[in-house]
């Protein structure tokens, strides 16, 4: 009996101190974050193809910032005009299940969609950098 008391007495220490650390790990992370933490770790990917878009269109329009409209495509190696848009070299990563093809510039302010293909979830880029989430 008194090994059986043992071995209670360990798993019960052993699971109590198990959730103490999994508390402790989970409110240090509350910190300012919130539930960000979570997201930010899923939308790098989709980040970092937004800010290549995001760039693509600053790099255009730092060369003619008199467009009304900039397309995003994969099919062109330099910039061109078609259609009477520009249209700039842009491939997206598979984190991205879509990202927006066509921007439009007013009075130099625009922003950029992209939704992941992990969560679904779409966010937009404006031309200072912020990516936030578009809420439905």
């Amino acid at each position: 009996m008194k090994t059986n008391t043992m071995l209670t007495t360990g798993l019960g220490l052993l699971v109590a101190v198990t959730g103490a650390f999994g508390l402790t790990a989970c409110s240090s992370d509350d910190g300012g974050s919130g539930s960000s933490s979570e997201s930010t770790q899923v939308d790098v990917d989709v980040a970092e193809d937004l800010e290549n878009a995001r760039q693509a269109v600053a790099d255009a329009l730092a060369e003619d910032d008199s467009w009304a409209q900039i397309m995003l495509a994969s099919d062109v190696e330099a910039p061109t005009v078609k259609y009477g848009l520009l249209v700039v070299p842009y491939s997206s990563s598979d984190a991205a299940a879509r990202v927006q093809g066509t921007i439009t510039i007013t009075d130099g302010e625009y922003t950029i969609d992209a939704e992941s293909a992990a969560t679904g979830q779409t966010w937009k880029i404006d031309q200072d950098g912020t990516i936030t989430e578009v809420s439905e």
